[in-house]
């Protein structure tokens, strides 16, 4: 058989991989990369080496160490290593060509390549390779001067290592894979990665090193990569930033009172606290301007509604408007730029993850405070409305704003026409979602034509409370203290409120005057509806007038409000 065959399969049983080397040279390269091709299978080095006469590396690393003794160029290695080899445990020695040696050890540890140790001794360690047995440079062999099994180096060898280098720390519990293990060993690293929510990047590191440094023999990089993906299908976990919180606990009165936990403060005080919060208002009258009103206060710190506010990032989850409507909006209101106030341009969508959404932005801004999401409606898993299903509902993400130590704020439609008396019971459904909920607002017109808004503010731990506001041209809510008066005529108050309530009507204006009561004849409210056709169309109200049969002339007036159940 081939010498260099046989030293080839010798150094493949100690689990050493080898690689063929270019004929007469000791770094004249056949393959595309030795790193990457080295190998401990038969099949390959038998296709190597059988019928060529290339020279044969050795990879180093891995847990095999070669301390190279070189004695050339005026410079002797024997003199350097003479004081060291008496507590040096005997092991297989190669004579290389230039009268040198090669000593090989087993290391537990990972022991970098180092060149000038001491001198005329190098060392060949991680990511290194010595020209092995049999080969032959210029008609000189590299032969075995001393057959002996390869030794584990003790800790003269260790010392002898340490000089000049800082030793390697290595956990005194390290172990190595072997063959059998390996696969499983890697894809539960991976996996276990995975699940605490480590980028890929860290993951492929970490498992290329643990490959490296633990897996005898190791995988090549192409295996490596394949286990990584396998565990990267797996879903990615989340690394608790410093806000999250755990609510969870069993304590004593006495030991509650003496703890020295500051009380939480609102996120706008008096208002919306850490926890879930129901805005509510009927369709255009203004609910999305208040919610970016409201971001924009939190991203800033400036006051909002006359409150004080925790700044913070806000992210604003928006289901129902483009992308080119909100950047209208925002620049109606005169909002400034700012990185941290995060607007996502959303579809409807019933399987949305609002928690993994919470935890991508965590990760950016540790300081998140509030996340409001327009509508509810767009992400709703169930159409159940009744109280228990809703009370779940609400519950889930109040434990999941509390979980993260912020606001949740779910913005919803609520019935159009509001019992003024009775605010809260407008918002659609059972009383199972305002049950869940830790503050409920409540935004609504005490008639359509009115250009005020009243605030009806109710939350545990908050005062009871409601706002009067007005819509600025900036189309900003702002607080007053008394009602604006308005100049509007009260029989198309009446009219309108009417009509939003009913939908449609049609029929002569006498009857129309009839049914409401209004001090007028019917051509006097033909003439006011008339005179108002801006007015009834910014309220959605379409008034048509059809030929007159008979003697009173018929009319349809239609609100094209959209409906939400």
């Amino acid at each position: 058989m081939n010498p260099k065959l046989t030293s080839a399969l010798m150094y493949a049983q100690y689990h050493f991989k080898v690689f063929p080397l270019k004929v007469n040279s000791k770094s004249g390269q056949v393959l595309k990369s030795w790193k990457e091709e080295a190998t401990t299978d038969q099949d390959t080095i038998m296709n190597w080496f059988s019928n060529t006469d290339y020279n044969v590396g050795v990879r180093t690393g891995n847990g095999l160490l070669v301390i190279d003794v070189d004695n050339k160029n005026g410079k002797n290695g024997y003199q350097s290593i003479e004081p060291f080899l008496n507590n040096f445990p005997k092991t297989l020695v190669v004579k290389t060509a230039n009268n040198g040696w090669h000593m090989y050890y087993y290391v537990d540890r990972p022991i970098s390549c180092k060149v000038g140790l001491y001198e005329a001794i190098d060392i060949r360690g991680e990511g290194g390779y010595v020209v092995g047995a049999e080969s032959v440079i210029e008609n000189k062999k590299y032969f075995i001067s001393f057959d002996s099994p390869i030794a584990h180096a003790n800790d003269a060898v260790y010392q002898f290592l340490e000089k000049n280098t800082k030793p390697t720390k290595v956990d005194s519990m390290v172990y190595y894979i072997h063959e059998g293990e390996r696969n499983n060993y890697l894809f539960k690293i991976g996996c276990f990665l995975q699940q605490k929510g480590l980028c890929d990047e860290a993951i492929r590191l970490c498992l290329n090193k643990e490959n490296e440094l633990r897996c005898k023999p190791p995988f090549s990089d192409k295996e490596v990569e394949t286990i990584i993906q396998s565990s990267l299908k797996y879903k990615k976990g989340f690394i608790e930033m410093k806000n999250t919180m755990h609510y969870e606990g069993s304590y004593t009165v006495t030991e509650l009172l003496d703890s020295q936990e500051d009380d939480e403060p609102d996120i706008v005080e008096d208002m919306i606290s850490v926890g879930l919060t129901l805005l509510g208002a009927p369709q255009k009258c203004g609910k999305t301007f208040l919610g970016l009103q409201l971001s924009d206060a939190i991203a800033t710190g400036k006051d909002f509604l006359g409150r004080k506010v925790e700044k913070g990032t806000a992210l604003y989850l928006a289901f129902e408007d483009r992308k080119t409507k909100i950047k209208k909006r925002l620049r109606t209101m005169q909002v400034e730029k700012q990185d941290n106030f995060i607007i996502d341009i959303l579809k409807q969508d019933f399987n949305y993850d609002v928690e993994s959404r919470i935890q991508e932005e965590l990760k950016r801004h540790s300081d998140l405070k509030i996340v409001i999401i327009d509508t509810f409606a767009k992400i709703r898993k169930k159409n159940d409305r009744e109280y228990e299903s809703e009370y779940k509902e609400a519950t889930f993400y109040h434990e999941l704003a509390c979980k993260y130590n912020i606001a949740i704020v779910l913005i919803t439609h609520v019935k159009k026409e509001i019992d003024t008396n009775h605010p809260f019971d407008g918002i659609y459904g059972s009383r199972g979602l305002m049950a869940g909920s830790d503050s409920i607002l409540v935004m609504y017109k005490k008639n359509h034509l009115s250009k005020n808004r009243q605030l009806a503010i109710q939350g545990k731990d908050i005062p009871d409370d409601e706002l009067t506001l007005h819509l600025n041209e900036r189309q900003l809510l702002e607080v007053v203290e008394n009602e604006i008066e308005e100049d509007v005529n009260e029989n198309l108050i009446k009219v309108v409120n009417y009509i939003v309530k009913e939908k449609n009507y049609v029929g002569s204006h006498e009857a129309l005057c009839s049914k409401l009561s209004l001090p007028l004849t019917g051509k006097g409210l033909q003439v006011l509806l008339t005179s108002n056709i801006d007015t009834l169309q910014s309220t959605f109200i379409s008034y048509e007038k059809a030929e007159r049969k008979n003697k009173a002339r018929q009319m349809k007036l239609t609100y094209h409000g959209e409906e939400e159940d």
